[in-house]
C-alpha cells in the first residue's frame, strides 16, 4: 500500500455508508409484521376446515333471485353463455366455511339458474340445484365436491372464488366486502 492509498484509507469517515443497506430488509420485516396484525380470516377459518371430522351443514333451500342486479362473471370470449351472480342470493356461513349462492347462465335460447356453494379452504364447489327456465328446482344427482381447479364445464366458481368470495383459502367476513370486490374491475380495488 503506498503512501496515497493509506492517506484515503486513513481519511474515510466512520459514518460512511456501508455497501448494503438494511433499510430494505427492516421494510419488508416492518410490512411482514403488519400483515401478521391484519384480521386474516383465512388463517382462522381454515385452521378447522380441513378436518377429517368436518362435516357440511344441512343445505338451506335456494334464496328467491332476481336477473335485474347480476354481478356478471367473466367468461372465456368464445363462450355465448353469460353467467351473473345475484348478489343478494349470497350467503356466508362462516362456521362451515361456506359461501352458498344463485348464478344465472343467460344463453341464445335458455336461461337456467344453479344453487351452488364454494368451499375455499379446500378450492372446491359443489351444485345443490339446478332451475330451468323459472320451473322447480331439482336437486343435482350428483352431490359431491368438486376441485374448482382445472375444470372445463363449470369453470366460473373458480372466477368467483379469485375475484372475491375467497380470501386465500379463507371467505371475505361480510357479503358486502364479497359484492365490492365481485363488482370491481380485476385489479382496480385497491388501487387509486
Amino acid at each position: 500500500m503506498n503512501k496515497r492509498q493509506r492517506m484515503k484509507y486513513a481519511c474515510r469517515s466512520p459514518m460512511k455508508k456501508p455497501r448494503y443497506s438494511l433499510l430494505p430488509s427492516l421494510a419488508a420485516a416492518g410490512a411482514m409484521a403488519a400483515t401478521l396484525c391484519l384480521p386474516l380470516p383465512s388463517a382462522a377459518q381454515s385452521a378447522d376446515m380441513d378436518r377429517v371430522d368436518w362435516k357440511e351443514d344441512s343445505v338451506p333451500p335456494p334464496l328467491p333471485y332476481s336477473l335485474k342486479g347480476l354481478i356478471e362473471v367473466e367468461m372465456p370470449r368464445a363462450s355465448s353463455v353469460k353467467i351473473g351472480i345475484d348478489p343478494s342470493t349470497i350467503v356466508i356461513n362462516h362456521t362451515t366455511g361456506i359461501v352458498r349462492y344463485v348464478v344465472v347462465a343467460r344463453g341464445p335460447s335458455a336461461v337456467n339458474a344453479m344453487y351452488e356453494g364454494i368451499r375455499c379452504s379446500t378450492g372446491e364447489y359443489r351444485v345443490y340445484a339446478r332451475q330451468t327456465q323459472g320451473g322447480e328446482w331439482s336437486p343435482n344427482s350428483s352431490s359431491e365436491w368438486n376441485s374448482m381447479l382445472g375444470q372445463t364445464t363449470y369453470r366460473h366458481p373458480f372466477r368467483l372464488a379469485r375475484n372475491g368470495i375467497c380470501i386465500g383459502t379463507g371467505t371475505a367476513q361480510t357479503n358486502e366486502d364479497m359484492v365490492r370486490a365481485l363488482k370491481s374491475p380485476k385489479g382496480t380495488l385497491y388501487e387509486d
